[in-house]
């Protein structure tokens, strides 16, 4: 902040001279003593005898003053001399010193980078913003907290994600993803000017999942599910029936379930994308939110009490998949399960809530699918049950089997 400055009371004017310039007493309070010679120029003396030169101007107008130096290092004939180079920038280019000094003692550090973009974007717009605060606290903000964010360079960049590509090569793909968001962020609030990250080549190499769980490992999961009763097995039976994301299903709420003339609504106000989305359950899927009431609601607030991919619940089912496949490809085998059903993409898309493309899409169109959606479903949810009691594909569908239902 630039100090407003008001000539001081005690000021005096002298005709200052190089020897009486050591001779002037101090006061008990600070004494500005103006050169005759220099308009502006003043050399204050302290009540501890400490002797600065200042010179006053006005900008913006407001009277300032800014700091020369201090005597001696800085003599009256150079002190002079600073004092008139800096009034004739003043007047012909309005610099404003003061301005410039406070300013040049403001760093903005890679640390506030991190902060305003965690409270300005990532906060706001990301559900998933914790994994953003996880690499800043784990590994950018070490590396560079303390530092101008100007001062980042690409060498160095360049040395921090390779020391992370050498236990996770994606990891470090993610890593630079957001570094380069954080840049790209600081140039639109001008506090950089370029992206050091900008064409910089990723490390690992990406393969896009293409595992699709068949008839044998959708019916070995159901039954390991019923083996283990809990929220874990229920909250992965609702992935399943849904395809909705695990920490969509993990944070559902009572609140979110509506009673409609079909059955059971469940409205996600908020999702990963930032799109509110709604899901009509299908019979199976409703059993399993009844099932968790009638046993007693362990949260007032949540069908699924402190669940997340750590919670115990969940990890204990760990064991399940044995490595062939992840509990995200629960969503690509319910999608693709669904293609193969013939329910048209539109509606598949619909059901996972993803971006619609095209102005008729997300503009123009506002249609709810509500019906369409729920017809997808129950179709899969009968599938499903014919894949777990062992049915032939045509065959009479029964009901699922819950072993160990409470």
């Amino acid at each position: 902040m630039v100090r407003k400055t008001t000539p001081h009371k005690r000021n005096r004017t002298l005709a200052l001279t190089a020897r009486s310039i050591g001779t002037i007493p101090p006061e008990r309070s600070a004494v500005d003593w103006f050169d005759q010679a220099t308009p502006g120029l003043s050399l204050q003396v302290t009540p501890g005898g400490a002797r600065t030169w200042y010179l006053f101007y006005r900008a913006a107008n407001t009277a300032r003053r800014v700091k020369l130096g201090t005597w001696p290092a800085l003599g009256l004939k150079d002190a002079r001399d600073l004092a008139r180079s800096t009034r004739v920038r003043i007047e012909t280019t309005g610099a404003d010193p003061a301005h410039e000094r406070a300013a040049a003692r403001t760093v903005f550090t890679f640390a506030d980078l991190a902060a305003l973009y965690m409270s300005h974007h990532a906060k706001p717009r990301k559900i998933a913003w914790q994994s953003d605060q996880y690499k800043i606290d784990r590994f950018l903000g070490p590396a560079w907290g303390s530092r101008a964010v100007t001062s980042i360079t690409r060498t160095e960049i360049h040395a921090l994600l390779d020391k992370i590509a050498i236990k996770t090569p994606v990891h470090a793909n993610r890593t630079q993803s957001l570094i380069s968001k954080l840049f790209n962020f600081a140039i639109d609030r001008e506090h950089a000017t370029v992206n050091p990250c900008h064409r910089m080549p990723k490390r690992g190499k990406e393969t896009a999942r293409v595992t699709v769980l068949d008839d044998d490992a959708l019916r070995a999961l159901w039954i390991a599910l019923d083996a283990l009763p809990g929220a874990g097995s229920d909250a992965v039976r609702l992935r399943l029936l849904t395809g909705q994301r695990g920490g969509e299903v993990f944070a559902m709420r009572w609140a979110d379930l509506e009673q409609s003339a079909t059955g059971v609504v469940w409205n996600m106000p908020t999702t990963k994308n930032g799109r509110p989305h709604r899901v009509p359950l299908s019979k199976a899927a409703a059993a399993v939110v009844t099932a968790r009431w009638h046993a007693g609601p362990e949260d007032p607030d949540r069908v699924f009490r402190f669940l997340n991919n750590k919670a115990r619940g969940i990890r204990n089912m760990a064991a399940i998949p044995q490595g062939a496949y992840r509990w995200h490809d629960l969503r690509r085998t319910f999608a693709s399960r669904l293609a193969g059903l013939g329910v048209a993409e539109e509606v598949i898309s619909r059901l996972l809530n993803h971006a619609k493309r095209g102005i008729t899409a997300s503009v123009y169109n506002q249609y709810a699918y509500d019906g369409e959606k729920l017809a997808a479903l129950e179709r899969w949810a009968a599938e499903l049950s014919r894949i777990v009691t062992g049915q032939p594909a045509g065959g009479a569908v029964l009901a699922f089997r819950r072993e160990g239902a409470r």
